[in-house]
Formats: C-alpha cells, sequence, structure tokens
C-alpha cells in the first residue's frame, strides 16, 4: 500500500511515519496525551530534516538551530491505546532568511480520519546569542516548501 496516495492527506508528497498508540501515551482520561502528539510531530519533524540532511549535529556545526515560535494546534478526535496511526509533515512556507512553517498531520490507519493537525513557525536563532539569525545557505537549500 502507498501511504502517500491512500489516505487523506492535506497535501502530496507526505514525509510520513507510522506509530502505535501505546499504554503510556494514554492520560487519566482514556485517551493520549494532547503533549504525546507535540512529542510525535517533534520525532516526526526530525526524521523529515535528516532525509533532507540537516541533523541535530549540523544544528550544533552551524550553531543556529530552528525553534518553534508559534504553534497553531488542532485536536480532531481522539486516539486510543492499540490505534495505528500515520503522521506526516511538509514545509508549508519559507522566506530563506529568518523564518519557515511546517505542517503536521496525523491520520487513524483504520479510519482515514484526520484526528490532529498542528501548523508550526519557526524562526532561525543563533546558538551562542539565542536571538535571530539569517539562515546559512545550507538550511535555506533544505528547507524548501514541499508542498504542491
Amino acid at each position: 500500500m502507498n501511504r502517500s496516495t491512500s489516505f487523506d492527506w492535506d497535501y502530496k508528497n507526505p514525509h510520513i511515519l507510522e506509530f502505535q498508540v501505546l499504554k503510556e501515551n494514554i492520560d487519566v482520561l482514556g485517551h493520549v496525551n494532547n503533549k504525546v502528539y507535540l512529542d510525535w510531530c517533534e520525532i516526526v519533524s526530525w526524521d523529515h530534516s535528516k532525509s533532507l540532511g540537516i541533523s541535530p549535529q549540523t544544528y550544533q556545526d552551524l550553531r543556529c538551530a530552528c525553534v518553534v515560535i508559534k504553534n497553531k494546534i488542532e485536536y480532531l478526535g481522539s486516539l486510543f491505546e492499540n490505534d495505528s496511526i500515520l503522521i506526516s509533515t511538509w514545509i508549508t512556507k519559507t522566506d530563506s532568511r529568518l523564518k519557515l512553517s511546517r505542517l503536521f498531520q496525523v491520520i487513524r490507519i483504520e479510519d482515514n480520519k484526520t484526528v490532529f493537525r498542528s501548523n508550526v513557525d519557526y524562526v532561525c536563532i543563533s546558538l551562542d546569542t539565542y536571538k535571530p539569525i539569517r539562515m546559512p545557505d545550507l538550511l535555506k537549500k533544505a528547507y524548501k516548501i514541499t508542498i504542491n
């Protein structure tokens, strides 16, 4: 099954990872805790960055990183223990100077339902001063818009 075309993704060519909801992901209300979605998105974000040639070591070598400055989250359904999900990401915007944006989408495999969506804005900062700086050429080339 082609996971990029068999599901109702918001855009073409998603970068996808599959997850299984575990008991430790469940909160006192009996469903996946809100913060778990953010942890999963971080894993997918790093996996996507690595596929583009950017690793945590790259950030250390360049002495800069793209950090979250804004996150618009939509919880559209609930997930429960043993649910299988796909999480996708795309780079949706970049000014190729300071900022870029990503979209994350979580789909429950069983019914192809989007249960979570997050639009995240990042800014490039210096790891020495923690102030915004221009993206180095390596980041500009790697973090291009991936929607079409």
